[in-house]
């Protein structure tokens, strides 16, 4: 079902037009409709004329015409999976889910549908020896929720049986299947499909496509953390949002779409640089229009929509960044106001967007700034680390951290971080963590000045995480004891949201994802998806799932 209908101006102006050829008058004023007619004791008008009657039908028929042709108003729903086995984590109503949202973006297309996504495994392979779906019964896979998956992928296959032109964005994929499902989507329909592979290490010497990003007819979007894997719809944690009749929005962030997809056809080895970045104090390869390479050396960039800086080093934050001031209706919510809202994009790595719109990094940052004194920042995410993982030298980044540490101090607020702990926790994720918790012992202890503020922080256990991947070995005859297939049981969401404003990204809290790697987030100040958004991260962290991190104690996966 699509929710919101779209009628043409055409349309209303046809029917205007039938209404005229149509109209007769009538000689006597008894004939005339019973609304307009003198009836003694209710209403008194005065006698209509035939030309005052035609008047009046004219006059109606316009403003139903207009009624029709006037844009639908741009409407948002929180969109979440949550893994099966789970019953007692509180479910927030009026949130979509994940596999319902995308066969709906892909069933109500019929012009255009864009996808940009990290990897492919709609379809699961429990009789692939290579999979970490493998070995599992069909039973099995029924009661994981698999077919939701195949579901998805039968929605795309419809949809360019319909004619509907289809681009589909994606890193190189993930073992065993790597591009294969976009691949063959492409190839069953050429003339209307497309496929095509972004390597962004060759672009920024690490990185890879990480957003998650579904665009339908210019007009519907999805922006969030799940992957197009069947996995990301039943078992590992997700949160997005679905954006209907948002032309606005949708179109800004086809802008950044069309940039990657002119990145993939284009020659990196003539338009990239090495150079020592003074912001990050490292060698690293940028495109050659970064504004991490001197001014003078920089190339005229190949990709539409990009702002030159003047006597800028680097992608510093902008006092003005763009804002969408939109009317949001939320009808999952209790909660509604008609009066528009500020909302915004933002996006990673700058390179691709800076000037139009923030980076992503600053959206974070600027999320976390806007609580209010004495009131609360809520995160949650997959992946936290204070400094790269995937670049050659290490970068140390401190962005997100001295955010917090800032509002801690000076508005008193209180922080709450909310960190997946699963089978492939990175390293050091535990050490960055406790130094955070840090501030708390540096805030109390201040002779100074008063310091009431504080960071509390959880880790994330969804039930089975740790009994994931294969259920046979290789060889097929042993069992290996797992429980779920592999890469599932984690809280996979990455979100901010303070008590006036709310950012839903792509991006885990790591440098590499926002200066090498593809992300994009959306935000607004809206009150109901505030709320909401407030209540999803409350069912998580007062849930039996969410555990307290002791700074005595060492974690590891």
């Amino acid at each position: 079902p699509r929710f919101g209908a779209n009628c043409s101006l055409d349309f209303g102006i046809r029917n205007l037009r039938s209404t005229i050829r149509q109209l007769t008058l009538p000689n006597n004023p008894a004939d005339l409709p019973i609304s307009i007619r003198q009836r003694k004791g209710v209403m008194n008008f005065p006698p209509i004329t035939p030309l005052a009657f035609f008047f009046f039908i004219l006059s109606t028929a316009a403003a139903a015409a207009a009624a029709e042709s006037s844009p639908p108003q741009c409407k948002a729903w929180l969109v979440q999976s949550i893994p099966t086995d789970m019953p007692d984590l509180p479910r927030v109503p009026g949130v979509l889910s994940s596999s319902d949202v995308l066969r709906w973006l892909a069933g109500n297309s019929t012009g255009r549908l864009d996808i940009i996504a990290q990897y492919w495994s709609l379809v699961a392979s429990p009789e692939d020896p290579r999979s970490g779906d493998y070995g599992y019964s069909e039973a099995d896979m029924q009661r994981f929720g698999a077919g939701e998956g195949a579901a998805v992928y039968k929605s795309i296959e419809d949809a360019s049986d319909r004619d509907v032109k289809i681009r589909l964005l994606q890193h190189s994929g993930v073992y065993p299947d790597f591009t294969k499902e976009p691949t063959e989507l492409a190839s069953r329909r050429p003339g209307n499909v497309e496929s095509a592979t972004l390597l962004l290490s060759k672009w920024w010497g690490s990185g890879i496509v990480h957003a998650k990003v579904w665009i339908s007819d210019r007009r519907d979007v999805y922006i969030g953390s799940a992957n197009n894997d069947w996995k990301s719809l039943t078992q590992v944690k997700e949160l997005g949002i679905y954006l209907v009749d948002c032309p606005n929005i949708a179109k800004a962030v086809e802008m950044y779409f069309d940039n990657l997809w002119k990145l993939a056809f284009l020659n990196s080895s003539i338009h990239t640089r090495r150079v020592w970045d003074r912001e990050w104090q490292v060698n690293r390869t940028v495109p050659c229009w970064s504004h991490f390479i001197d001014r003078r050396a920089r190339c005229r960039s190949p990709i539409p929509s990009y702002v030159e800086v003047p006597h800028v080093r680097g992608y510093p934050i902008l006092s003005d960044p763009r804002m969408l001031k939109l009317p949001i209706q939320t009808p999952g919510s209790n909660y509604s106001t008609l009066s528009p809202q500020m909302n915004y994009l933002s996006f990673a790595p700058p390179e691709l967007l800076f000037g139009n719109h923030q980076t992503d990094e600053q959206g974070w940052v600027d999320t976390i700034k806007s609580v209010g004194t004495g009131m609360t920042v809520r995160i949650s995410t997959m992946d936290w680390l204070g400094q790269s993982e995937f670049t050659d030298d290490a970068v140390y980044w401190s962005s997100l951290s001295s955010a917090i540490s800032q509002v801690v101090f000076s508005k008193h607020a209180m922080v709450k971080i909310l960190v997946a702990y699963w089978g492939h926790n990175i390293n050091n994720t535990d050490q960055y963590l406790k130094s955070l918790l840090y501030s708390n012992a540096l805030c109390s202890s201040s002779k100074y000045n008063h310091c009431s503020g504080r960071v509390e922080i959880k880790y994330y256990m969804v039930p089975g995480y740790n009994l994931t991947g294969p259920s046979l070995t290789s060889n097929g005859t042993t069992r290996t004891g797992n429980l779920y297939p592999g890469f599932t049981r984690v809280n996979h969401g990455k979100y901010a949201v303070s008590d006036v404003r709310a950012h839903i990204g792509t991006s885990n809290l790591v440098w590499d994802y926002f200066y090498t790697t593809a992300g994009v987030s959306f935000g607004t100040h809206h009150p109901a998806i505030v709320r909401q958004l407030q209540a999803v991260f409350d069912a998580d962290w007062e849930s039996q799932y969410a555990v307290p991190v002791d700074e005595r104690r060492s974690y590891s996966s």
